[in-house]
């Protein structure tokens, strides 16, 4: 099976759905002081395409198919279709986030300010 058919099996669906029930908001968002159940944008806005209006579980380390890190409950987050489809792929190209705290001070270790 490949990877992306891991997706599609009842295992995933209902690990996804219990997943959800125990973090029923976005990670990215929460972060940011915004309550985000998928109804909103990463800016905290209405959620104006109703197609965009759902949850991610999200895989923190990329499974690349690794069966091990797949189905390992504390590598999933819930996020936002913005959160996952933007902010999150642009970490995984650069390796580090441009997530900032109150004082303007990239948060991430990794950030190249932070080494």
């Amino acid at each position: 099976m490949s990877r992306f058919g891991l997706y599609k099996t009842a295992r995933w669906k209902r690990s996804r759905l219990a997943h959800l029930a125990s973090e029923p908001i976005c990670r990215y968002c929460r972060q940011m002081g915004i309550v985000n159940d998928g109804s909103l944008t990463a800016a905290g806005e209405r959620q104006s395409n109703p197609k965009r209006c759902f949850l991610v579980v999200d895989h923190i380390v990329p499974h690349r198919g690794d069966l091990t890190l797949f189905w390992d409950p504390g590598n999933w987050q819930t996020l936002c279709p913005d959160h996952h489809d933007i902010v999150k792929q642009r970490e995984e190209l650069r390796g580090f986030s441009n997530a900032r705290g109150a004082d303007g001070w990239p948060l991430d270790p990794d950030h190249p300010a932070n080494r």
